[in-house]
């Protein structure tokens, strides 16, 4: 087998679960720069064409749940609506590569077709991709520390590690708790509904948008239409789910504690327990047969090399999640 594949570039909808950590793994992210970070992510994912399902924004490193349907992100757009996801994100400012602002570029897409034309394709051309999503994502929140903090140098530690999600199952609401539950799992907070930096906080403090991602997550994993079933119904049965997963931590960290020379016991009771079966971790999270059907690609996606299957109470009932793991080019 040759060498692992780079983050394929998708062609088909999909849930992506990313994540990134701080060089070193060093405490850089403080509150200001959580603001910051949450203010870019929400322009890069509007600029995009992506929808931001959940996110967790940590010290040392951060979570993502985003939900992707390529063909929409690049191929249905307008000139109107370029010129609104490019508002998003540079505002009143020029794009250092096109050279333009908002209003030249409106101008731009009337005028000549060669040049309107080359325009359009370099903007489409950073819409729907998980790779260059990631790249401006971290690059954009670089400058700003840098230029904030008067420093220098690189800020992440790694490229970013991703996780494909199937729409519409199980997984994808384990992995939305997952990402949810970063800050209770690190002991920064009891609940997520008490942590600003996350979608569930965002939520809980009436922020319209990330409440709408946890109805329409509810929807997909019922496989139910929009008027089937009250938007705050949705909510509340997520929220639910959550505070079944919160009490089997609190469980977990009691349990873990007893052990002797236990991490917590060894910090003081300040480290969460470990990591659960839902914290799935791989190349694809789903059901058995989407998960089967990414493992025989091949192509654009090189091949997994391993399929597990770990179990969660979803519901109430034991569900089974397969994963696949190990990307890797033939």
């Amino acid at each position: 087998m040759g060498k692992y594949t780079k983050r394929p570039c998708l062609d088909q909808e999909v849930c992506v679960h990313v994540m990134s950590r701080v060089v070193q793994k060093r405490f850089l992210i403080d509150e200001e720069g959580m603001v910051e970070m949450r203010r870019i992510l929400r322009t890069q994912a509007r600029f995009a064409g992506m929808e931001v399902i959940t996110f967790c924004f940590l010290k040392n490193h951060f979570h993502i749940l985003l939900h992707l349907d390529p063909a929409t992100a690049r191929k249905e757009v307008s000139d109107e609506e370029l010129v609104r996801r490019f508002r998003a994100l540079y505002g009143g400012k020029r794009s250092p590569s096109l050279g333009v602002d908002a209003e030249s570029l409106a101008v731009v897409l009337r005028g000549d077709s060669g040049r309107a034309e080359s325009v359009r394709g370099q903007l489409k051309a950073r819409m729907g991709d998980v790779s260059v999503f990631m790249r401006e994502f971290k690059t954009r929140f670089t400058f700003w520390y840098n230029e904030h903090y008067q420093t220098v140098g690189t800020f992440w530690a790694e490229r970013f590690r991703s996780v494909l999600v199937e729409p519409g199952s199980l997984a994808l609401r384990a992995v939305a708790a997952y990402v949810d539950l970063n800050a209770v799992r690190a002991g920064l907070a009891d609940t997520p509904l008490n942590y600003r930096f996350c979608g569930l906080g965002e939520a809980a403090g009436g922020q319209s948008r990330a409440r709408a991602a946890y109805e329409w997550l509810v929807r997909q994993r019922d496989r139910r239409g929009q008027e089937d079933r009250n938007p705050r119904d949705c909510y509340e049965r997520y929220l639910a789910f959550v505070n079944r997963l919160i009490a089997r931590l609190a469980r977990e960290h009691e349990a873990l504690k007893e052990r002797p020379g236990s991490p917590v016991e060894r910090q003081g009771g300040q480290e969460a327990a470990a990591p659960h079966a839902y914290s799935v971790k791989g190349g694809a999270v789903g059901s058995a047969g989407w998960v089967d059907r990414l493992r025989a690609t091949g192509g654009i996606f090189g091949f997994l090399q391993r399929k597990t299957t770990r179990s969660v109470v979803i519901d109430g009932a034991d569900t089974d999640i397969h994963a696949a793991r190990g990307w890797r080019s033939s």
